[in-house]
């Protein structure tokens, strides 16, 4: 970090300091002043007693990859989550994620994809995991001009693709069935990122490079003259930085209901793995490419290790803290009908394991990132939509600039603005 991106940091908690000390009536030295905050009594906040640079609340794809970020670029971060990162509430918690480049128009996404490609690769090198696996997506039927847009962008950004007609199709996949397909886009660099292992790799690698990390559920606490003094915990006690950054999931809307009430919808999400024949690798990721077709009901990822996964498309709510975890029969049933469809080698197979994950959406399947208006010092960042995770180590980068003064592209602090959202209807 550089000498003056440190002293912004340092300045903004020395303003905290400031504030706690004005507040005292001690005439002790600074460094033993105390402020009284919340329910308890604690020492006067930021570095003077050694509190970090940046808190973040959330340790899930916006949070956790942030934190790292923050961390070597200079920052002293402290990383906070309800549950500890990777349990099964966050958005973030079931096994995978799939990584593709086609976001229609969208060619931010497109871009952002390309530069997490290469970034989830070096990443896996430093992490010493496998994290990403290029097995290929396919996305069947896609409306032709849907195809041609998402082309334009591929041919422009020199993205590796294919059409693939019907007979290619069933020569490439026999274990397939192609009946209803007659063209498919092929990305076959594209595929599939490790999901709850990938967040405990990252929360690993932070703790080892000097970042610290508390099981804590909190919310904005103390504020004084536009900043944010600190933040409660449930446990009962206060704690401060110079910068916040609330990257809560999908209970981000919950922790600032006068600012975000509306704006992030969630949905119950069902992920089911379906168990190959034994012996039989026909579905595994080196032999069957993931498939990416809402319009058939339901979406698809090769075994990795875990299973066939199929994820049928539904609309039902979720409370994310209240709501049980259990997979519904009704769906159940729909991930049998995508398997008759689509591979029916596995019709017979059981279920082997199941996740239910909260995902949440803002309006118009942007991310929500922005300074919050009220406290210069606070950021908040969520609405993944469907597609932040494999966007994580972008994320990362891109917040971590912002917080830190390094970079602010105009366009991208628009598309993700609180004011270019709105509440959903």
């Amino acid at each position: 970090m550089t000498d003056l991106t440190r002293r912004k940091l340092l300045a903004s908690s020395a303003s905290v300091v400031a504030g706690a000390a004005l507040a005292s009536s001690s005439t002790a030295n600074a460094q033993e002043a105390t402020s009284k905050t919340g329910s308890g009594t604690q020492p006067s906040p930021a570095i003077i007693q050694g509190w970090p640079d940046v808190l973040v609340i959330g340790g899930g794809a916006f949070g956790a990859w942030s934190a790292l970020s923050l961390l070597e670029k200079g920052a002293k971060v402290k990383l906070i989550d309800a549950y500890g990162v990777g349990n099964a509430r966050q958005t973030s918690g079931d096994e995978t994620r799939q990584i593709r480049t086609a976001y229609g128009e969208d060619e931010i996404y497109s871009r952002w994809a390309i530069k997490s490609f290469q970034m989830w690769h070096e990443r896996q090198e430093e992490f010493g995991r496998g994290m990403i696996y290029p097995n290929g997506v396919l996305s069947a039927n896609e409306p032709e001009d849907k195809l041609k847009v998402e082309l334009d962008i591929f041919n422009r950004l020199n993205v590796p693709h294919e059409v693939l007609s019907h007979d290619e199709l069933v020569k490439r996949w026999p274990q397939g069935r192609w009946d209803d397909v007659e063209y498919a886009l092929y990305e076959p660099e594209a595929g599939t990122v490790k999901a709850r292992e990938s967040l405990i790799a990252v929360s690993e690698v932070f703790k080892s490079k000097g970042g610290d990390i508390a099981i804590a559920s909190a919310r904005p606490g103390a504020s004084s003259g536009g900043q944010l003094s600190s933040v409660a915990l449930t446990e009962g006690d206060d704690i401060s930085a110079g910068s916040y950054l609330f990257a809560c999931g999908p209970w981000l809307g919950d922790v600032f209901p006068e600012l975000l009430g509306g704006y992030i919808r969630l949905r119950r999400s069902e992920v089911y793995y379906v168990g190959s024949p034994p012996g039989d690798a026909s579905y595994s990721y080196r032999e069957f490419p993931n498939m990416w077709e809402p319009h058939a009901g339901a979406y698809a990822m090769s075994d990795i290790d875990y299973g066939f996964k199929v994820v049928p498309r539904y609309s039902i709510g979720i409370d994310p803290s209240e709501d049980d975890r259990v997979p519904s029969s009704f769906l159940m049933l729909k991930v049998y009908d995508y398997l008759r469809l689509r591979v029916p080698g596995l019709v017979n197979q059981p279920i082997v394991a199941s996740r239910v994950c909260a995902l949440e959406s803002s309006n118009n399947h942007h991310y929500i990132i922005d300074r919050h208006p009220g406290f210069e010092n606070v950021y908040v960042a969520g609405a993944g939509s469907g597609h932040a995770f494999k966007m994580g180590p972008m994320l990362g980068e891109y917040i971590s600039d912002r917080m830190l003064g390094l970079g602010d592209d105009p366009y991208l602090a628009d598309l993700f603005a609180i004011s270019t959202h709105a509440p959903h209807a």
